[in-house]
């Protein structure tokens, strides 16, 4: 059961997430290189020090954001590893077109439900890859007595 977020907050937030991807997707792409294929490809994964304090033993959903600083040339997949075991992830999982960001500003997001978690501090890795160079950021997930970050 999810009693992290009311009904209708859990809606709120899904509805201002698609909207912000829907501008995010709408964001004109940077300008191609005249000689493509040579322009080399400068971007980094941001990590923006993103974390969640969750209570032990209970299900749980959330999400992270996917920051990019720079330019890139070709399609940007993004994803997680080394997750809660029994964790699950989902939409929208979609490749970041070509472009470029200032590394502030949400490309995408990795949706994840976890399952009831012991107590502890978890550090899964939101990962970013061109097909050539693949890049992580941690993220914390802490579960403890109660919900919240002090």
């Amino acid at each position: 059961m999810f009693r992290s977020i009311p009904g209708l907050a859990r809606l709120v937030l899904g509805l201002v997430t698609a909207v912000m991807l829907a501008l995010a997707a709408s964001q004109p792409a940077a300008a191609a290189a005249t000689d493509t294929g040579t322009a080399p490809t400068t971007w980094q994964l941001t990590g923006v020090g993103q974390r969640i304090c969750i209570p032990a033993g209970e299900s749980w959903w959330t999400y992270f954001w996917i920051t990019i600083d720079g330019e890139w040339a070709t399609p940007i997949e993004v994803g997680a590893r080394n997750l809660p075991a029994g964790t699950t992830t989902s939409l929208p999982h979609v490749p970041i077109p070509p472009g470029s960001s200032n590394g502030r500003t949400a490309l995408n997001l990795i949706a994840m439900t976890l399952p009831p978690l012991p107590f502890g501090v978890y550090q899964p890795e939101l990962t970013a890859s061109d097909g050539v160079v693949t890049q992580s950021v941690p993220v914390t997930i802490k579960v403890q007595e109660r919900w919240g970050c002090a």
